[in-house]
């Protein structure tokens, strides 16, 4: 069978645009693990990357898509991205009705066969983990509880119950078919020495319950990979691609110690010109354990920090402090590791205070880099179904991007101000004399690639700031004068 799987532009918002094509573009993973199976399979399979050719209209992805003359189409998608994908889907649904269109991803996932009953392009769903059941309705197959399609005029799913796969006995993921890897894809700036970089997920699920995160994938359990599979998924990367940088795009990389030390002894003993990200969460750090990612070669890792108010970490991240947060960040720097913070604004009952100390908190850490997330109430995640109640809610999937403001607290005047407070703490944070002093003076040294893109497309760049800053200004000047009239 001629199977063709989608990633879609996804956009949710224009100002992006012209700057994602530079600034980070991450290889599909998920689809080039399902792309595997259904390959040794025997099925013939492409895979195609809207994010690659991001300029390219719909029409214009379709008639590649259908140049492959599939009998199967698989699309997966965030929550934003599903308006796009589904726009595409339909297209290809009218060109060719016999192509049975399937679904797949987080939004897939908590939408269920509900997704079916407003998408009539869609022949079926898949929730959860998409290898097996793919591979099942190549076959024939729609027998998993998993699989929900279309019978007659109602919605039905399978029931037969599909267990979750060992994930050492995946192949690995079929990297080969994505078009340009790994020098077309684009690790986030200065957050690697070396490129090219690629993706690695080794493990999968999440044991902790944060308010805000949808799991209807993986669920709250937690596999992993051995190390001795991830190991061998690295070294091929490195043999047949020439990679030089992983990143671990696992939630709880170190959740299993024993699992982490066993692959950086291995790394170690190999010594391959290889080194990686990942994240660690704060607690489950110590000396010993920096000891072993840095003989790895270990040269970023993400800390989920969120907010400098410990009342919202009470509420949405339980079991996290900001003594114990101070302790491991401040660690890890002085153990010789660089430290990127993850943040989030416009909690439920946040207000121009907590903010500030969220800021100020960020500022007074030594972290190399920093992300500043809008909180977003994906439809899966626990704090959705009473958000209402927490503040202003635009549910429109489109924007539901960890971008866009969607939700605003009842505590914040607007939306514009939140988006003036995530500009404030991005100059603050880049501005402080830890930066000026511990930071770039190493940039060129530490991550000379970065900085090649940065001048090669700082037109692009600078445009995008002056745009942003424009249009915020003149949110500003609207809001203002509407709350004078």
């Amino acid at each position: 069978m001629n199977i063709v799987l989608v990633q879609p532009r996804g956009f949710s918002w224009t100002p992006h645009q012209s700057v994602e094509k530079v600034a980070c573009i991450m290889p599909p993973v998920g689809l080039a693990s399902i792309a595997a199976v259904l390959r040794a399979a025997g099925h013939r399979v492409a895979i195609i990357d809207g994010a690659l050719d991001s300029g390219l209209t719909n029409s214009r992805i379709a008639d590649r898509i259908l140049a492959h003359h599939p009998a199967m189409v698989g699309f997966t998608a965030t929550t934003s991205g599903f308006p796009d994908a589904y726009d595409l889907c339909r297209q290809v649904k009218e060109r060719s009705g016999a192509v049975t269109t399937v679904f797949g991803g987080v939004h897939a996932s908590w939408g269920r066969g509900g997704v079916l009953g407003s998408h009539p392009a869609i022949d079926v769903v898949i929730a959860g983990e998409g290898e097996t059941v793919m591979r099942l309705l190549a076959e024939g197959e729609r027998t998993s509880d998993r699989c929900f399609f279309r019978n007659g005029g109602a919605i039905a799913s399978g029931t037969r119950e599909t267990p979750l796969i060992k994930l050492d006995d995946l192949p690995f993921p079929a990297y080969d078919l994505l078009d340009g890897f790994p020098k077309r894809y684009l690790s986030p700036l200065f957050s690697y020495p070396r490129a090219p970089c690629a993706s690695v997920i080794s493990s999968r699920g999440c044991v902790y319950r944060c308010s805000y995160c949808d799991r209807s994938v993986f669920g709250a359990g937690f596999r992993w990979n051995s190390p001795e599979y991830t190991f061998g998924q690295m070294e091929r990367l490195y043999r047949d691609y020439g990679v030089r940088h992983v990143n671990f795009y696992d939630d709880l990389f170190t959740l299993n110690r024993l699992r982490v030390e066993t692959l950086c002894r291995r790394l170690e003993d190999a010594r391959l010109p290889l080194t990686f990200n990942c994240i660690v969460r704060v607690g489950h750090i110590d000396r010993e354990l920096i000891a072993l990612l840095k003989r790895g070669r270990c040269f970023l890792v993400s800390v989920g920090i969120e907010s400098g108010d410990q009342s919202f970490l009470d509420t949405h991240k339980a079991g996290l402090d900001l003594v114990a947060i101070r302790r491991d960040v401040e660690l890890l720097h002085k153990n010789g590791l660089w430290v990127k913070g993850l943040f989030m604004m416009g909690f439920p009952g946040e207000t121009e205070s907590s903010i500030i100390q969220t800021r100020e908190f960020a500022c007074s850490l030594p972290l190399k880099d920093a992300n500043m997330t809008a909180f977003t109430p994906f439809p899966g995640a626990p704090i959705t179904a009473t958000i209402g109640e927490y503040g202003a809610f635009e549910n429109d999937w489109a924007k539901l991007d960890c971008v866009n403001f969607a939700f605003v607290p009842h505590g914040i005047a607007s939306r514009e101000a939140l988006e003036h407070h995530r500009a404030l703490f991005y100059r603050q944070f880049y501005s402080r004399p830890f930066m000026r002093r511990k930071v770039y003076p190493k940039i060129l040294f530490q991550s000379p690639h970065s900085v090649w893109r940065l001048i090669r497309h700082a037109p692009t760049f600078l445009g995008y700031r002056k745009k942003l800053d424009s249009e915020a200004e003149g949110k500003r000047n609207r809001s203002c004068s509407h709350r004078r009239g």
